[in-house]
């Protein structure tokens, strides 16, 4: 095959347009064994996003609680996909993602985090709204498409949350100097990375204050022991105040001059 897909560390060389595409979708038809349901790719997911690489055993009670559910509900749902070969599923270790499992619970990331930026970048839907949209239509969108998408917006490395979009053979971007705004120096400009996993009236409500994935802050005060925090964003002639959790769920990096 002609076509080159280089890392992303490398020069950047774009796939071959539509017939990519096609090529990619036929070989993910092709591969083989059966394609998860909607609840099989949430639970897939979620144990990805719990894991991290390389993958680690996760209580059933806290994919539970991650999912939404009742803890016999992810038991259940964690044997019928061992029985499909996707995770391990070992009493009181909990579930880990096999490498199948893994390939599967990527590729869902990544049609998510592509249709989030496709319908916030293209069509102009709020961050605090992109996800909830998407819930709603990822499971029905082809690879194709997706193929199509990522094309249209420029092949995109991070979502409208700052989240790292895996490409086409499942890897991550390579990773920012990004630490825990907790963490962050204070009077430093440091410029927001990613909102990890915020509920959407949090998004909105950062967003309104210019707390969001490119915008500069500069932290002016921190209380010890996890207390809240006093940032100014640099489009803003308002300082803003954020509880320690919420500023746990934001990461940043220093900003180089």
């Amino acid at each position: 095959m002609s076509e080159l897909f280089v890392a992303p560390s490398s020069p950047v060389v774009k796939p071959a347009g539509s017939r990519w595409c096609r090529i990619w979708a036929v070989r993910r038809r092709l591969s083989g064994g059966a394609l998860p349901s909607e609840s099989e790719e949430n639970y897939l997911r979620a144990l990805w996003k719990l894991s991290g690489e390389p993958q680690q055993w996760i209580a059933t009670g806290k994919l539970a609680d991650r999912v939404g559910v009742s803890h016999p509900s992810a038991t259940r749902m964690a044997g019928r996909l061992g029985e499909q070969g996707w995770v391990e599923h070992e009493p009181y270790r909990g579930v880990r993602l096999t490498d199948t499992g893994r390939e599967l619970a990527v590729q869902t990331v990544r049609r998510h985090r592509i249709l989030e930026s496709y319908i916030a970048t293209i069509l102009g839907v709020p961050w605090d709204r992109v996800d909830g949209e998407v819930e709603r239509l990822e499971h029905a969108v082809s690879e194709e498409l997706i193929c199509r998408m990522e094309e249209a917006l420029g092949f995109p490395s991070r979502d409208p949350h700052g989240s790292p979009i895996p490409d086409r053979e499942g890897r991550l971007p390579g990773k920012v100097e990004e630490i825990i705004l907790t963490e962050a120096p204070i009077a430093v400009e440091l410029e927001v990375v990613r909102v990890i996993d915020a509920l959407p009236d949090v998004l909105s409500w950062l967003g309104e204050r210019g707390v969001t994935p490119g915008s500069r802050i500069i932290v002016e005060a921190r209380e010890p022991g996890g207390g809240p925090l006093l940032l100014m964003p640099k489009e803003s002639e308002r300082p803003v105040a954020i509880s320690g959790s919420l500023a746990q769920s934001i990461e940043v990096r220093e900003v180089v001059s």
